[in-house]
């Protein structure tokens, strides 16, 4: 996915939604990482750091693009960067994916 999207930027032709469907990805894969942290014997601070990033990422391009999907746009004064992660189990379960 990210190999298609690059090409798409070298092309200029990559669209918002193409961007967010790979921050979207991207995010619920980085929880689902940070979830299995311990039992996958990962580091969980650089997971942690990770999931942070990503989630940071896709809220910021929601709050631009106007881009939610689930009930609560990024706009919502419920998000902080302390529940970003949040944000992104939402977002994720209005697209099927279901981070948990």
């Amino acid at each position: 996915m990210s190999d298609d999207l690059r090409l798409s930027d070298a092309a200029g032709t990559t669209t918002p939604e193409q961007e967010r469907h790979y921050r979207l990805c991207r995010a619920a894969l980085a929880q689902r990482h940070l979830a299995a942290a311990d039992a996958t014997g990962s580091n969980p601070e650089e997971a942690r750091q990770d999931a942070e990033l990503t989630a940071s990422l896709l809220w910021k391009h929601d709050t631009l693009h106007a881009s939610h999907h689930g009930p609560l746009p990024a706009t919502h004064p419920r998000w902080k960067v302390a529940n970003l992660g949040d944000y992104v189990r939402q977002e994720a379960d209005a697209a099927g994916l279901n981070p948990r």
